[in-house]
């Protein structure tokens, strides 16, 4: 019978452990979080975990259009171009100490993010135009901005609804701060930590820091990682897909944009008809095709098809080397005894800074190849990060291949494209201006009118694009990889870990090795 019992405990046990492993999935992040207290997140990975614990009033869906997360539903209001926010909260809130979510607690939160000198958070300027911020009742509040601004409701996701467990103490960690997600902090270590759900049947997530592409790719393959997150080389993608029968993989075309960016200082790009050239000698399809193995959508604009209100399907600019070299004569350039390009006796000599990436470097290399052909002379500089970034916000380049990542809506163009925002104080870094351009943007971001506001950015967009302020690339797609005994994934454009909430395990497979 002690024989028998013992047994009996053993498999209870084991299936107990069965049972508790198959509540978790291993997560693969590119890079350990920075800072997972929300009033200091910047980076992506301690963002999207704190998007799990912590939640905001609003923030971004899948069309990239605001909606409500904390409330139930929200109204927006112009009066002498006051922007006036009423929020209804969700009644079944609760903080992960189980205590109610009210109107007083977004207050308070508030005064945390924007007016504490103590805590004196990372994101104080982003809420210095709230006028007022006034409790109706327990659910109901309304934020009054001094002026309407597209930044407002952007901003308002930044704003996590939270409690102190010491609101006077200077020294805070990240489990100091109670919050009302689905998930609560429970284990934080440098390269593994851990969310578990407020909802005890839910799944437990473990992110783990697989920085090496090779040896995730092995992780994902022998299954001590369920679902990868984390950024991947088209070619490793590509390898996955084709070899490891126990994968799937999730993707879409992503809000990232990717570039090339031609220094408008310099004398030789004051000419549209020589941006056009360049962008009509670039091989597109075939670099989609070969190099980025259909992993990225290509770009007409600033906005891939993730952002509904600003994207109209066109033509993508095709290789057309006939028209580049009409375009190049016209330019007043012409092939000296050398072949190189050559115009008033000088010839056409570019700079061109690339970082140290492997795989931006081989889309350079096939672009510089191409372009050779037709006669520029390219000195290609392979730099580290911070090297390439000095020299691109400086405006120490020629040509550039950039990516703008993580923004939100059209309000992004008056950043990169206004000749008023040149570094320090913007994003025009290829110092680029057009009167015109700056009229349209700056109304656009004025204007309450929603309809009217977007035929402004669209106007505008077009004023940037018959520029070629920028040349078009693509859009990289957003791709989850993941063990077959997952389902039920629906990714973002942002990247983000919204997705994580709905996912569910699989009949197939094992997940949690």
């Amino acid at each position: 019978m002690k024989k028998f019992l013992t047994l009996f405990i053993g498999l209870f046990l084991s299936t107990s452990l069965t049972l508790l492993a198959a509540e978790k999935i291993n997560i693969a992040i590119s890079a350990a979080p920075n800072n997972l207290n929300p009033f200091f997140s910047t980076d992506a990975n301690s963002q999207n975990i704190n998007r799990l614990v912590h939640m905001a009033l609003i923030d971004f869906n899948q069309k990239m259009q605001f909606e409500c997360k904390a409330c139930s539903t929200f109204e927006e209001k112009i009066v002498e171009n006051k922007q006036i926010l009423k929020f209804k909260l969700r009644e079944d809130l609760t903080f992960a100490d189980g205590t109610a979510v009210t109107a007083e607690d977004v207050k308070k939160s508030w005064e945390y993010f924007a007016k504490n000198e103590k805590i004196r958070s990372t994101f104080m300027g982003a809420f210095e135009t709230i006028e007022s911020f006034v409790v109706l009742d327990k659910y109901n509040l309304v934020i009054t901005y001094s002026s309407f601004s597209l930044e407002n409701l952007s901003n308002l996701a930044l704003l996590k609804i939270v409690k102190l467990k010491d609101p006077i103490s200077t020294a805070m960690e990240a489990t100091d701060v109670i919050g009302c997600g689905d998930y609560l902090l429970s284990d934080i270590r440098p390269l593994e930590i851990t969310v578990a759900p407020k909802d005890k049947s839910k799944i437990v997530f473990v992110f783990k820091v697989v920085k090496d592409e090779t040896t995730l790719a092995l992780k994902l393959i022998n299954k001590e990682i369920d679902l990868s997150v984390a950024n991947m080389s088209p070619r490793k993608v590509y390898w996955l897909k084709a070899k490891a029968k126990n994968l799937k993989v999730w993707e879409m075309p992503s809000g990232n944009f990717l570039f090339m960016g031609l220094n408008h200082k310099r004398e030789v790009f004051k000419d549209v008809k020589l941006r056009q050239a360049i962008s009509l000698l670039i091989p597109r399809n075939d670099i989609l095709k070969f190099k980025l193995k259909d992993t990225a959508v290509l770009s007409i604009g600033m906005f891939s098809p993730a952002f509904a209100e600003m994207f109209d399907a066109k033509a993508v600019e095709v290789y057309d080397v006939n028209l580049a070299r009409k375009l190049i004569s016209e330019a007043g350039y012409k092939k000296n005894a050398k072949g190189v390009l050559e115009k008033d006796g000088k010839e056409l000599e570019l700079d061109w800074k690339v970082s140290n990436n492997k795989a931006s470097i081989e889309v350079v290399e096939v672009i510089q190849n191409f372009l050779e052909k037709e006669g520029f002379k390219i000195n290609l500089s392979i730099q580290e990060w911070g090297t390439y970034m000095s020299a691109f916000k400086s405006g120490n380049f020629d040509v550039v291949i950039g990516q703008w990542i993580g923004f939100t809506g059209p309000d992004m163009m008056k950043f990169v494209f206004h000749s008023k925002s040149t570094p320090p104080k913007g994003g025009n870094r290829t110092s680029y201006n057009n009167p015109v351009f700056d009229k349209m943007i700056d109304a656009a971001t004025i204007e309450a009118d929603s309809t009217k506001r977007t035929m402004l950015y669209k106007k505008a967009l077009e004023i940037v694009n018959r520029d070629y302020a920028y040349i078009n690339l693509w859009h990289p797609n957003i791709i989850w990889i993941g063990n077959n005994c997952l389902k039920n994934i629906e990714l973002e454009p942002t990247g983000g870990f919204y997705p994580l909430l709905k996912i569910e395990k699989n009949h197939e497979g094992t997940c949690g090795k």
